[in-house]
């Protein structure tokens, strides 16, 4: 996790870049002559921006379970734009949830090891709600990882080798997905880090957006192993 320290020195550096001195009580100016673009960022600009940056973070960012043999559509999507709200309000406890989801999947891999070879992708299927348990060819039961194992180690269901590129063919998480969220982060604090080494005044809006994409990333970091959008 050496991302962490990179991101709250970055944090602190845009935000003391963002305040005025307690001492200087001068009024700053600044010529639009000498900087023809400067008038073109307006409101609307630093608004587009961060909300660009969020919505890519965190519609990227989460991963949700499986869902219910008897949810519907409207309600996948309910809970998907709740944990996006989430995200958003309290970006810290996606982490919590992402964090603890991780070292959840990593042992369920560490416990079906000693009856089929797993992977930590295979941890977060499972605990994801992957497996169902059938009975005369019908669906009764989700089964949690636990309640799998026991099944397997008492002869009790027939265990499927399912590899993790078998569960990749289902996530509908793509490169391109990831790579369109990752440069769009890339361009937006590019361009903070442009404005602080200009000496240019850089807005707590942005500051904000900078902290909760920094939290997400960590989240999608954890989830980088998980199938996204399973059905």
């Amino acid at each position: 996790m050496t991302f962490l320290p990179y991101t709250i020195w970055l944090y602190i550096t845009f935000v003391c870049a963002s305040l005025s001195s307690p001492n200087d009580t001068s009024v700053h100016t600044l010529d639009a002559s000498d900087c023809p673009s400067c008038n073109t960022r307006t409101l609307w600009n630093i608004i587009w921006s961060c909300g660009i940056t969020l919505f890519a973070c965190t519609w990227s960012a989460i991963h949700t379970n499986v869902p219910g043999m008897e949810e519907k559509a409207f309600t996948v999507h309910s809970r998907r734009l709740f944990t996006m709200v989430m995200a958003l309000i309290a970006p810290e406890l996606m982490v919590t949830w992402a964090t603890q989801q991780f070292f959840s999947a990593r042992a369920a891999a560490k416990d079906f090891n000693d009856e089929i070879t797993w992977t930590v992708t295979n941890g977060f299927f499972a605990w994801m709600g992957g497996f169902m348990l059938y009975v005369d060819g019908k669906p009764q039961a989700t089964l949690t990882p636990h309640e799998l194992l026991r099944f397997v180690r008492d002869k009790n269901v027939d265990m499927p080798n399912i590899t993790e590129a078998d569960i990749e063919d289902r996530s509908k998480g793509d490169g391109l997905s990831k790579g369109i969220a990752i440069l769009q982060l890339v361009w937006f604090v590019t361009q903070l880090v442009a404005r602080y080494v200009q000496n240019l005044p850089v807005t707590l809006l942005e500051i904000d957006t900078l902290a909760v994409a920094a939290l997400t990333c960590i989240a999608y970091c954890l989830w980088w192993k998980k199938p996204k959008d399973v059905r």
